[in-house]
Protein backbone atom coordinates (compact mmCIF):
# COMPACT_ATOMS: atom_id res chain seq x y z
CA UNK A 1 0.00 0.00 0.00
CA UNK A 2 2.67 2.45 0.83
CA UNK A 3 4.60 1.99 -2.61
CA UNK A 4 1.37 2.52 -4.58
CA UNK A 5 1.17 5.76 -2.27
CA UNK A 6 4.64 6.67 -3.72
CA UNK A 7 3.65 5.74 -7.12
CA UNK A 8 0.72 7.61 -7.08
CA UNK A 9 2.89 10.85 -5.19
CA UNK A 10 5.28 10.74 -8.21
CA UNK A 11 3.00 10.74 -10.84
CA UNK A 12 1.40 14.02 -9.12
CA UNK A 13 4.45 15.62 -8.79
CA UNK A 14 5.14 14.92 -12.37
CA UNK A 15 1.86 17.19 -13.11
CA UNK A 16 2.72 19.70 -10.79
CA UNK A 17 5.99 20.67 -12.46
CA UNK A 18 4.50 20.93 -15.90
CA UNK A 19 1.57 23.51 -14.30
CA UNK A 20 4.64 25.22 -13.13
CA UNK A 21 6.18 24.86 -16.58
CA UNK A 22 2.99 26.48 -18.63
CA UNK A 23 2.66 29.39 -15.66
CA UNK A 24 5.99 30.17 -16.95
CA UNK A 25 5.65 30.22 -20.34
CA UNK A 26 2.34 32.20 -20.24
CA UNK A 27 3.04 34.63 -17.44
CA UNK A 28 7.28 34.92 -17.48
CA UNK A 29 10.03 33.89 -14.83
CA UNK A 30 10.40 37.79 -13.41
CA UNK A 31 10.55 37.75 -9.64
CA UNK A 32 6.71 39.25 -9.51
CA UNK A 33 5.05 36.34 -11.44
CA UNK A 34 7.34 33.79 -9.09
CA UNK A 35 6.28 35.26 -6.01
CA UNK A 36 2.62 35.73 -7.33
CA UNK A 37 2.62 31.47 -7.83
CA UNK A 38 4.36 30.39 -4.92
CA UNK A 39 2.12 32.90 -2.44
CA UNK A 40 -1.04 31.83 -4.06
CA UNK A 41 0.07 28.29 -4.83
CA UNK A 42 0.96 27.79 -0.92
CA UNK A 43 -1.99 29.74 0.60
CA UNK A 44 -4.41 27.75 -1.61
CA UNK A 45 -3.25 24.44 -0.86
CA UNK A 46 -3.25 25.30 2.52
CA UNK A 47 -6.73 26.00 2.38
CA UNK A 48 -7.66 22.98 0.50
CA UNK A 49 -6.11 20.43 2.68
CA UNK A 50 -7.56 22.77 6.02
CA UNK A 51 -10.80 22.02 3.94
CA UNK A 52 -9.95 17.92 3.76
CA UNK A 53 -9.39 18.26 7.29
CA UNK A 54 -12.51 19.41 8.81
CA UNK A 55 -11.45 22.99 9.41
CA UNK A 56 -9.35 21.93 12.14
CA UNK A 57 -5.25 22.39 12.13
CA UNK A 58 -3.20 20.87 14.80
CA UNK A 59 -0.12 23.07 15.82
CA UNK A 60 3.30 21.89 17.87
CA UNK A 61 6.06 24.23 17.96
CA UNK A 62 8.91 21.24 16.68
CA UNK A 63 6.04 20.94 13.55
CA UNK A 64 5.84 24.65 13.34
CA UNK A 65 9.58 25.49 12.97
CA UNK A 66 10.56 22.47 10.79
CA UNK A 67 7.35 23.49 8.25
CA UNK A 68 8.95 27.12 8.24
CA UNK A 69 12.48 25.19 7.12
CA UNK A 70 10.67 23.53 4.33
CA UNK A 71 8.86 26.37 3.28
CA UNK A 72 11.63 28.93 2.69
CA UNK A 73 13.42 25.63 1.27
CA UNK A 74 10.61 25.07 -1.14
CA UNK A 75 9.74 28.73 -1.94
CA UNK A 76 13.39 29.08 -2.64
CA UNK A 77 14.09 26.49 -5.16
CA UNK A 78 10.69 27.46 -6.50
CA UNK A 79 11.70 30.72 -7.47
CA UNK A 80 14.83 29.45 -8.42
CA UNK A 81 13.07 27.22 -10.38
CA UNK A 82 11.10 29.59 -12.92
CA UNK A 83 13.92 31.47 -14.00
CA UNK A 84 15.87 27.76 -14.85
CA UNK A 85 12.90 27.07 -17.49
CA UNK A 86 13.68 30.06 -19.39
CA UNK A 87 17.33 29.04 -19.26
CA UNK A 88 17.38 25.35 -19.99
CA UNK A 89 15.22 22.32 -20.21
CA UNK A 90 12.62 21.17 -17.15
CA UNK A 91 14.00 17.45 -17.45
CA UNK A 92 17.56 18.91 -16.26
CA UNK A 93 16.30 20.88 -13.76
CA UNK A 94 14.60 17.97 -12.51
CA UNK A 95 17.26 15.65 -12.39
CA UNK A 96 19.27 17.88 -10.06
CA UNK A 97 16.26 18.44 -8.22
CA UNK A 98 15.10 15.34 -7.38
CA UNK A 99 18.72 13.83 -7.38
CA UNK A 100 19.45 16.23 -4.04
CA UNK A 101 16.03 14.99 -2.91
CA UNK A 102 17.64 11.66 -3.18
CA UNK A 103 21.20 11.14 -2.29
CA UNK A 104 21.66 13.84 0.65
CA UNK A 105 19.00 12.45 2.78
CA UNK A 106 20.33 8.67 1.61
CA UNK A 107 23.68 10.29 2.84
CA UNK A 108 21.52 11.20 6.18
CA UNK A 109 20.19 7.74 6.36
CA UNK A 110 23.10 5.91 6.39
CA UNK A 111 24.98 8.52 8.50
CA UNK A 112 22.72 9.27 11.38
CA UNK A 113 20.27 6.78 11.27
CA UNK A 114 22.65 4.03 10.69
CA UNK A 115 20.69 2.00 7.84
CA UNK A 116 22.29 -0.76 5.67
CA UNK A 117 24.68 0.46 3.18
CA UNK A 118 25.22 -2.40 0.31
CA UNK A 119 27.81 -2.72 -3.15
CA UNK A 120 24.89 -2.12 -5.12
CA UNK A 121 23.93 1.66 -3.41
CA UNK A 122 27.43 2.81 -3.45
CA UNK A 123 27.95 1.74 -7.12
CA UNK A 124 24.71 3.92 -7.19
CA UNK A 125 26.15 6.74 -5.59
CA UNK A 126 29.17 6.47 -8.21
CA UNK A 127 26.91 6.64 -11.26
CA UNK A 128 24.69 9.60 -9.67
CA UNK A 129 28.18 11.71 -9.67
CA UNK A 130 28.33 10.29 -13.30
CA UNK A 131 25.44 11.46 -14.22
CA UNK A 132 25.57 14.90 -13.19
CA UNK A 133 28.60 15.61 -14.69
CA UNK A 134 27.38 14.72 -18.33
CA UNK A 135 24.75 17.87 -18.15
CA UNK A 136 27.64 20.04 -17.74
CA UNK A 137 29.85 19.12 -20.52
CA UNK A 138 27.68 21.09 -23.36
CA UNK A 139 28.82 21.62 -26.77
CA UNK A 140 30.87 24.40 -28.29
CA UNK A 141 28.53 27.69 -28.20
CA UNK A 142 29.00 30.72 -28.39
CA UNK A 143 29.93 33.09 -25.43
CA UNK A 144 26.72 33.97 -24.94
CA UNK A 145 25.25 30.36 -24.50
CA UNK A 146 28.14 29.15 -22.49
CA UNK A 147 27.00 31.92 -19.88
CA UNK A 148 23.57 30.99 -20.27
CA UNK A 149 24.82 27.29 -19.23
CA UNK A 150 26.89 27.97 -16.64
CA UNK A 151 24.24 29.85 -14.92
CA UNK A 152 21.95 26.60 -15.18
CA UNK A 153 24.05 24.68 -14.04
CA UNK A 154 25.03 26.46 -11.32
CA UNK A 155 21.36 27.48 -9.98
CA UNK A 156 20.89 23.71 -11.00
CA UNK A 157 23.45 22.54 -7.97
CA UNK A 158 21.68 25.48 -5.92
CA UNK A 159 17.94 23.16 -5.93
CA UNK A 160 20.35 20.20 -5.63
CA UNK A 161 21.20 21.53 -2.17
CA UNK A 162 17.62 23.07 -1.07
CA UNK A 163 15.69 19.97 -2.28
CA UNK A 164 18.21 17.50 -0.63
CA UNK A 165 17.61 19.37 2.81
CA UNK A 166 13.64 19.60 2.38
CA UNK A 167 14.03 15.77 2.21
CA UNK A 168 15.73 15.10 5.01
CA UNK A 169 14.22 17.87 7.46
CA UNK A 170 10.52 15.72 6.56
CA UNK A 171 12.24 12.99 7.14
CA UNK A 172 13.25 14.15 10.79
CA UNK A 173 10.08 15.72 11.38
CA UNK A 174 8.31 12.37 10.41
CA UNK A 175 10.31 9.84 12.62
CA UNK A 176 10.69 12.51 15.61
CA UNK A 177 10.09 11.07 18.71
CA UNK A 178 9.11 14.53 20.18
CA UNK A 179 5.22 15.85 20.07
CA UNK A 180 4.20 16.56 15.89
CA UNK A 181 0.84 16.76 14.22
CA UNK A 182 -0.25 14.62 11.77
CA UNK A 183 0.45 14.57 7.82
CA UNK A 184 -2.66 16.16 6.47
CA UNK A 185 -1.75 19.22 9.22
CA UNK A 186 1.84 19.47 8.39
CA UNK A 187 1.03 19.97 4.57
CA UNK A 188 -0.92 22.99 5.81
CA UNK A 189 1.56 24.23 7.88
CA UNK A 190 4.20 23.87 5.42
CA UNK A 191 2.15 25.58 2.40
CA UNK A 192 0.55 27.81 4.41
CA UNK A 193 3.69 29.34 5.60
CA UNK A 194 5.11 29.06 1.99
CA UNK A 195 2.67 30.84 0.94
CA UNK A 196 2.53 34.18 3.82
CA UNK A 197 6.43 34.58 3.30
CA UNK A 198 6.23 34.73 -0.55
CA UNK A 199 2.88 36.95 -0.22
CA UNK A 200 5.07 39.12 2.52
CA UNK A 201 7.48 39.79 -0.08
CA UNK A 202 5.44 40.25 -3.13
CA UNK A 203 3.94 43.13 -0.26
CA UNK A 204 6.79 44.69 0.45
CA UNK A 205 8.47 44.81 -3.56
CA UNK A 206 4.49 46.43 -4.33
CA UNK A 207 5.59 48.76 -1.86
CA UNK A 208 9.00 49.40 -2.99
CA UNK A 209 7.52 49.67 -6.61
CA UNK A 210 9.86 47.00 -7.85
CA UNK A 211 7.72 44.58 -9.21
CA UNK A 212 7.98 44.33 -12.74
CA UNK A 213 4.73 43.39 -15.18
CA UNK A 214 3.63 40.06 -16.06
CA UNK A 215 4.71 38.92 -19.06
CA UNK A 216 0.75 38.46 -20.20
CA UNK A 217 -1.44 41.55 -18.83
CA UNK A 218 -4.44 40.49 -16.21
CA UNK A 219 -7.06 40.33 -17.68
CA UNK A 220 -10.70 38.54 -16.74
CA UNK A 221 -9.36 35.39 -19.02
CA UNK A 222 -5.78 35.69 -18.15
CA UNK A 223 -6.83 35.48 -13.78
CA UNK A 224 -8.85 33.01 -14.99
CA UNK A 225 -6.51 30.73 -16.75
CA UNK A 226 -3.76 31.49 -13.04
CA UNK A 227 -6.92 30.40 -10.80
CA UNK A 228 -6.97 27.01 -12.76
CA UNK A 229 -3.42 26.22 -13.50
CA UNK A 230 -2.79 27.37 -9.71
CA UNK A 231 -5.57 24.87 -8.13
CA UNK A 232 -4.71 22.31 -10.04
CA UNK A 233 -0.72 22.74 -8.95
CA UNK A 234 -2.43 23.10 -5.32
CA UNK A 235 -3.89 19.72 -5.87
CA UNK A 236 -1.12 18.45 -7.16
CA UNK A 237 1.36 19.06 -5.06
CA UNK A 238 -0.36 18.86 -1.35
CA UNK A 239 -1.97 15.24 -2.23
CA UNK A 240 2.00 14.12 -3.36
CA UNK A 241 3.62 16.15 -0.34
CA UNK A 242 1.15 14.09 1.94
CA UNK A 243 1.46 10.65 0.27
CA UNK A 244 5.50 11.40 0.64
CA UNK A 245 5.20 11.89 4.21
CA UNK A 246 3.28 9.21 4.66
CA UNK A 247 5.83 7.26 3.25
CA UNK A 248 8.65 8.89 4.96
CA UNK A 249 7.13 7.00 8.22
CA UNK A 250 6.93 4.04 6.58
CA UNK A 251 9.26 3.21 3.99
CA UNK A 252 13.14 3.64 4.71
CA UNK A 253 14.97 6.75 3.31
CA UNK A 254 17.17 4.97 1.23
CA UNK A 255 14.39 3.34 -0.71
CA UNK A 256 11.71 5.81 -0.78
CA UNK A 257 13.56 8.71 -2.01
CA UNK A 258 15.17 6.76 -4.57
CA UNK A 259 11.87 5.45 -5.67
CA UNK A 260 10.97 9.48 -5.61
CA UNK A 261 13.77 10.12 -7.70
CA UNK A 262 13.67 7.46 -10.51
CA UNK A 263 10.02 7.80 -11.31
CA UNK A 264 10.30 11.77 -11.38
CA UNK A 265 13.01 11.39 -13.79
CA UNK A 266 11.30 9.48 -16.36
CA UNK A 267 8.23 11.32 -16.04
CA UNK A 268 9.26 15.23 -16.15
CA UNK A 269 11.15 13.77 -19.37
CA UNK A 270 8.20 12.23 -21.19
CA UNK A 271 6.33 15.25 -19.80
CA UNK A 272 8.69 17.81 -21.23
CA UNK A 273 8.99 15.92 -24.43
CA UNK A 274 4.85 15.19 -24.79
CA UNK A 275 3.87 18.89 -23.50
CA UNK A 276 6.70 21.56 -23.91
CA UNK A 277 8.91 19.84 -27.07
CA UNK A 278 11.73 19.75 -24.94
CA UNK A 279 13.96 16.80 -26.19
CA UNK A 280 17.47 16.24 -24.18
CA UNK A 281 20.55 16.38 -26.27
CA UNK A 282 22.37 13.24 -26.31
CA UNK A 283 24.56 13.79 -23.10
CA UNK A 284 22.00 15.00 -21.32
CA UNK A 285 19.91 11.96 -22.40
CA UNK A 286 23.42 9.89 -21.31
CA UNK A 287 22.87 11.78 -17.76
CA UNK A 288 19.21 10.74 -17.16
CA UNK A 289 20.00 7.10 -18.16
CA UNK A 290 22.43 7.33 -15.94
CA UNK A 291 20.64 8.32 -12.62
CA UNK A 292 17.36 6.53 -13.44
CA UNK A 293 19.90 3.26 -13.19
CA UNK A 294 21.70 4.49 -10.29
CA UNK A 295 17.50 4.81 -8.27
CA UNK A 296 17.48 0.84 -8.96
CA UNK A 297 20.77 0.34 -7.79
CA UNK A 298 19.41 2.00 -4.26
CA UNK A 299 16.46 -0.60 -4.00
CA UNK A 300 18.93 -3.69 -3.58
Amino acid sequence: MYYLMILVAVVLLALQFCTNKFYQLRFGNAVTASLLFTALNGLVTALLFFCIGGFRLAVTPYSFGMAAIIAILCGTYTLIGFKMFALGNMSVYTMFLMLGGMLLPYLYGVFWLEESVTVWRILGVILLALSMVFPALGTKDDETKKKTRTLFLLLCLVVFTLNGFVSITSKMHQISDRLIVGENDFVILSNGLNGLISSAALFVMCLTRRTAPLQEPLTGRSMGLIAGIICASAACNGTSYMLQLIGAANVPASVLYPMVTGGMMVLSAVAGMLFFREYPDRKTAIGLLLSFAATFLFLF
